[in-house]
């Protein structure tokens, strides 16, 4: 069987390379959203004590002992999740129109240029890395906090927070920078694997020529 000539070429490889990369990325996000934004928003929720009892003669007040206690809840994956993940296909479904529309393919194990999938894959990982920065700053991930701190215990006045976080600070600047390294390693593995890019061109500008 001949091979397509090089204007009959599908676009579906292409367009499936951007949108796994896509939605690794968008899963990338997530987590980052969750464990390494650094403007992290804390609500502490307080608990009222029950009203005190009427005062009978003889007494003079009241006082209430509360056992102490700390309550931690992260920020909730859903919808941060599904927006995370919507963004990182939107992006993928875009850049990959925008190669399309230029003539590029990809093909298996077939003479191309080595460097489109590179300089393709890292600048798109490190757009998105800039996006889930930007969003992160916009929409920061929200914790809520109910905190007694009375009585306190003596051995551990003061516990570390449970709340686990990575300072990647500047998150615009190491999340752009983690996303254009993930974008470079999987062109590699899509190279060793022998996808190579090559370009096409119309009827009408082979006319032309």
């Amino acid at each position: 069987m001949s091979p397509r000539p090089p204007q009959e070429r599908s676009v579906e490889p292409l367009v499936a390379v951007f949108a796994v990369v896509g939605l690794l990325l968008g899963c990338l996000g997530v987590l980052g959203w969750r464990f390494a934004t650094s403007s992290l928003l804390t609500e502490y929720i307080g608990i009222q004590p029950p009203p005190p009892p009427p005062m009978e003669d003889g007494k003079t007040g009241y006082m209430w002992v509360v056992d102490g206690y700390s309550y931690f809840e992260g920020p909730h994956w859903f919808p941060a999740t599904g927006w995370f993940l919507t963004l990182g296909t939107a992006l993928a479904l875009v850049v990959s129109a925008l190669c399309v529309a230029t003539g590029w393919r990809v093909t298996r194990h077939h003479e191309g240029n080595k460097w489109f999938l590179a300089l393709t894959l890292s600048g798109f990982g490190g757009l998105y890395g800039l996006a889930a920065s930007v969003a992160g700053r916009i929409f920061p991930p929200t914790f809520y906090s109910i905190v007694l701190p009375e009585p306190r215990d003596p051995a551990d006045p003061y516990p570390d927070s449970p709340i686990v976080h990575f300072d990647l600070d500047p998150p615009l600047i190491s999340f752009t920078a983690i996303g254009f390294t993930i974008g470079a390693l999987l062109s590699l593995l899509l190279l060793a694997s022998g996808f190579r890019a090559s370009r096409t061109y119309s009827k009408s500008s082979d006319r032309i020529k």
